[in-house]
């Protein structure tokens, strides 16, 4: 009896077995979900703008597997298809381009965290996942445009608006999406920007408040990083690597403040027509010349070597002050005054145009001239650039002293920010402080990570700013601005000779040796009369 009961129950599970495998596959008219979730995306995300496609693929529907042959023929975008989420989770994906997840779990929810409410993302998912009982999880997916699936081909697409926060319908039969960047129901943009920053560069607070005002929204400015930001400016070039960085207007860069030239005295007009090697060279031709007519000479040849080298000399500036004669003497004199002529004229042209305006020593621009003429304090800005430093406390002369500063399109504007930050009581310390950089200090034309000011914008704004700064920038406003706004005239400007009187103190080096040649003659005059007298007495005596 039991074998017969053990027997009929093995006939009945091989039975419903069968049974169960002959069932046919239920089948979906694909094309429903296909053409929806095509349009949608075509829309959302032209190729020009986002050539990058991911779809990620989290699951094993029916539904979810007939979406995926139209995106995988599309020769349109490059596109990558994966199961695994990490391996493609990055920054670039995410800002850059059209991300479609296909789910069909609560599980699957948790990978969206990462996902800004107004990224390009696209959520396809089953109509059960909008249950009573999952209304924590649905809140989660206030993300991207939703399409939702259910039962006998029904689709509904949901679009979440954080600023009006409401929930937008779209009719998956005549599909619009809609521009959110037109009215954001006096959304608050938060700009962080420095004051000492701010108060010098203004023209990102206006434009801030120029692109609010066409938008329905609030702009505000604020230093304080605790609150929430969108938009940030990027001041140090270790950020530009991020993805959300848009360049903006004006250049940001690393400067080097050195110390201005100090005017050369008025005596070096006499030496700089010339430069060291010239005077060099011309020196030893008039110690070659001297020996030579020492040596073989007729007339000057009976001087004293001195007074041939000053007659040499004279007859560059003046022309011959002693007779001279012989044939070796002629031609070679005759030849030296000859390239006199030359030499002269060109020196007295080069004089007469270097009095027209102050000599200054030269300036520190080039990298070279920073390692060898400059000293920083020792810091880790200072170390990274392996620069000369000296200790803290001990500085070095103001004409050595040179700092690491960040700066802003021009060395006026770079100055005026430092200035804000001096916190003196009285009225025109900061006006004081200004004139005594802008007169002892200037910036080196060797500039270190020199790039285009960037802004770090939310990604829910970046679209609507990335067209704002484009516009700006093609349209030359910026330059505009600052062109026509009133700033401090206190541009340095070097003093020309005519504008100043040449006193005792600028001819000191020449008093100086005329002082010294005349005690010299003296003294020579005093020693010839003292040994002429003594001969003259050593003769009468005998």
């Amino acid at each position: 009896m039991s074998f017969v009961l053990v027997i009929s129950l093995m006939v009945l599970i091989s039975t419903r077995e069968i049974v169960c495998s002959l069932n046919p596959i239920p089948s979906i008219d694909s094309k429903v979900y296909e053409q929806t979730l095509f349009e949608l995306h075509r829309q959302l995300c032209p190729v020009d703008k986002y050539h990058n496609l991911f779809v990620y693929h989290l699951t094993n529907d029916v539904p979810g597997e007939a979406v995926l042959p139209p995106f995988m023929i599309d020769s349109l975008y490059t596109k990558t298809i994966t199961t695994y989420f990490a391996l493609y989770g990055s920054y670039y994906n995410f800002y850059y381009s059209c991300n479609i997840f296909v789910i069909d779990s609560l599980e699957d929810l948790e990978i969206l965290s990462p996902f800004d409410s107004s990224i390009k993302v696209i959520l396809f998912y089953p109509k059960w996942i909008q249950s009573e009982q999952n209304v924590s999880y649905v809140q989660e997916l206030n993300k991207g445009y939703q399409v939702v699936y259910g039962p006998d081909y029904t689709l509904e697409i949901y679009r979440w608006n954080i600023f009006s926060n409401q929930r937008t319908t779209i009719d998956p039969h005549n599909i619009t999406i809609p521009d959110e960047m037109r009215d954001l129901y006096g959304y608050q943009i938060t700009m962080y920007y420095m004051d000492y920053i701010s108060l010098v560069m203004t023209f990102e607070k206006y434009f801030l408040e120029q692109v609010a005002s066409r938008i329905n929204a609030t702009a505000i400015v604020t230093d304080d990083f605790s609150k929430a930001i969108d938009i940030m400016p990027v001041v140090t070039i270790q950020n530009m690597i991020y993805s959300w960085i848009i360049p903006a207007f004006g250049t940001t860069f690393t400067a080097i403040v050195v110390p201005r030239a100090k005017p050369k005295p008025i005596v070096s007009i006499l030496f700089d027509p010339f430069d060291l090697y010239v005077w060099i060279t011309y020196l030893v031709l008039v110690l070659t010349m001297a020996i030579s007519i020492s040596l073989f000479g007729k007339l000057l040849g009976r001087r004293r070597f001195m007074e041939i080298v000053l007659e040499l000399i004279m007859m560059c500036l003046a022309g011959p002050s002693r007779a001279y004669g012989g044939t070796f003497e002629n031609r070679i004199i005759t030849l030296f005054c000859l390239m006199g002529i030359v030499l002269v004229s060109s020196y007295q042209s080069l004089v007469i145009s270097f009095m027209s305006f102050v000599r200054y020593g030269p300036e520190i621009n080039t990298l070279e001239e920073i390692y060898e003429r400059c000293l920083f304090l020792d810091n880790e800005f200072s170390k990274f650039y392996n620069f000369s430093t000296h200790s803290y406390g001990n500085y070095p002369r103001l004409n050595l002293v040179c700092n690491i500063v960040t700066g802003r399109d021009n060395e006026l504007q770079t100055f005026l920010m430092g200035t804000i930050l001096i916190e003196d009581r009285h009225a025109y310390a900061k006006e004081d402080y200004l004139h005594f950089v802008l007169e002892n200090l200037r910036i080196a034309k060797k500039k270190f990570y020199e790039y285009p000011f960037c802004l770090s914008v939310n990604p829910h704004l970046r679209e609507l700013f990335v067209f704002y700064i484009q516009a700006v920038v093609e349209s030359g406003i910026y330059e505009y601005y600052y062109n026509n706004k009133t700033r401090p005239s206190m541009q340095f400007e070097q003093m020309k000779f005519i504008d100043q009187l040449v006193n005792i103190e600028d001819l000191l080096l020449l008093w100086i040796a005329y002082i010294g040649g005349m005690l010299l003659s003296i003294l020579c005059f005093v020693m010839e009369s003292i040994v002429h007298k003594e001969n003259k007495g050593h003769l009468t005596q005998r």
